[in-house]
């Protein structure tokens, strides 16, 4: 009889070691929010297409681009406007942004500061959001852009109040490399909640090696270059920034109207406004206006930019941060 009690319990130890062993730990919200960014000190590089999706109204603004980053704070973007083949390159070597227009074959060439913020990259910008502006929760896992598995976490405002927006969102998080995949924002206004705003991330590939060299920038054959003296203490120059603007002084400024986000993440707030036009640098009909809009929490900041072409009835919009 004590043979077959030991025998039994041996029967279940062996089975609780083996069920442990291939069945993973669920992992909460804040683990999986802690393994992100203890993964960040590993990843040298990464590169993906960010395709970007707002629903303003009845309008949908729709952006892709490409995307390539190296550590410490090397950067290049491939941004395609709305219904064109072209795409303006931007590039950050460390010292200098680069910004290619090919449609008017413009250079601007611009000195970056040396502020903290641009020392961090788009990912860790996220991830500091999401800590300091709401709580997270684990919703399960699903399948993401062909990839195995990925985390879907669920994201509420921390404060509540008439004067906080009502939203949710749906944030993935690729359970292979640690990195953001994308996510979808909903207004939790109403009792059906309505899809605003969405990313999603293609194509990612983390550690693969990206030579210093992909950073370098070549002025094209031919290309108009303007200098400016850095991003945030120009004030007037060839390309006609006209300087920091409130609101209603850029709108004045332009010949479109104004996008004003509705979502933004909580404590953020509007700092000021950018107004670049190229009417009297570039060719006929291939001028521009581009208004950005930079709203400041802390350290942090949200750059939004609208962009509006000669002759076009589309405006381009996206979100980045200013690294």
């Amino acid at each position: 009889m004590v043979t077959k009690k030991v025998l039994f319990l041996l029967v279940l130890v062996i089975l609780a070691l083996f069920t442990s062993g291939c069945t993973e730990r669920e992992l909460s919200a804040e683990e999986i929010v802690s393994r992100m960014m203890e993964k960040q000190g590993s990843i040298q590089d990464y590169s993906y297409t960010m395709h970007m999706t707002s629903y303003i109204g009845k309008q949908v603004v729709e952006n892709e681009f490409n995307s390539i980053y190296k550590k410490p704070h090397m950067m290049k973007n491939f941004i395609k406007e709305p219904g064109k083949e072209e795409e303006t390159l931007v590039l950050s070597d460390g010292e200098f942004r680069w910004t290619y227009i090919p449609g008017t074959n413009t250079v601007m060439k611009t000195k970056i500061p040396d502020t903290p913020e641009l020392n961090e990259n788009d990912y860790l910008l996220l991830v500091k959001i999401a800590l300091n502006d709401t709580n997270l929760s684990m919703l399960g896992t699903e399948e993401v852009e062909g990839r195995k598995k990925a985390y879907l976490l669920e994201a509420t405002p921390k404060k509540t109040g008439e004067q906080v927006p009502e939203y949710s969102m749906k944030v993935w998080i690729d359970k292979e490399t640690w990195m953001f995949l994308g996510y979808e924002m909903y207004d939790s206004s109403e009792s059906n909640k309505t899809l605003i705003s969405k990313v999603e991330i293609r194509d990612l590939k983390v550690n693969t090696g990206i030579p210093d060299s992909e950073f370098v920038f070549k002025i094209p054959e031919g290309a108009t270059v303007q200098t400016i003296e850095t991003i945030e203490t120009v004030e007037h120059g060839e390309l006609n920034p006209s300087g920091e603007l409130s609101l209603k002084e850029a709108e004045e400024r332009v010949g479109f109207e104004i996008l004003i986000p509705e979502y933004l993440p909580e404590s953020y707030e509007f700092s000021h406004a950018i107004v670049y036009k190229t009417d009297k640098t570039s060719p006929e009909g291939k001028a521009y206006e581009t208004v950005s809009l930079t709203y400041k929490y802390g350290e942090n900041s949200i750059i939004i930019t609208e962009t509006v072409y000669e002759g076009s009835q589309t405006q381009d919009a996206a979100i980045m941060d200013p690294a």
